[in-house]
């Protein structure tokens, strides 16, 4: 195997490692958000999770077989704007703005990090990526984790100013 379809594979191994960890994340915390709102937000972003990990063990399946990259259209077509930071105040303002109040708070935040976290290690592997189909998924990844991000972000905002959840 070439170094270039090995590295690829450990990419693609960690990043399912993320997906994972995201995916038992938001399904213990549909099953445990009281909230009904609260608890479909973390459903959808379970199937989602879900999705992309369907997408991330195709990928790994075809690179073992020896063939070549076989990504969704969906993933093809994505095209995330890696330049613009996850939260416009930073890292900093992040940990700022994400203050422990209440059990559905201290969730979302743990949310958030992980979103963060995920964006970071999309948007490097998308820069560093050879092949344009990693570049590709990992454009797709990286705005998928902008779009939780941002899901979270309005919860955690939303819960905090007005108590309630999107």
């Amino acid at each position: 195997m070439e170094t270039a379809t090995c590295d690829a594979l450990n990419a693609l191994r960690e990043a399912l490692c993320h997906e994972e960890e995201g995916l038992s994340f938001y399904r213990n915390a549909a099953e445990r958000t009281i909230d009904e709102k609260g608890a479909a937000m973390y459903a959808a972003l379970a199937e989602e999770a879900e999705a992309r990990l369907a997408i991330i063990q195709r990928q790994i399946a075809a690179l073992e077989a020896g063939g070549a990259w076989d990504l969704p259209e969906c993933v093809l077509a994505c095209q995330a704007n890696l330049e613009e930071p996850l939260y416009p105040r930073g890292e900093k303002g992040l940990q700022e703005a994400v203050d422990l109040y209440s059990n559905a708070l201290n969730a979302l935040e743990f949310g958030l990090q992980a979103a963060n976290n995920s964006y970071a290690l999309y948007a490097d592997h998308a820069t560093h990526a050879a092949a344009p189909q990693a570049k590709a998924l990992y454009h797709y990844l990286a705005q998928e984790a902008r779009n939780q991000f941002n899901l979270l972000m309005s919860n955690y905002e939303s819960l905090n100013a007005h108590g309630g959840w999107v």
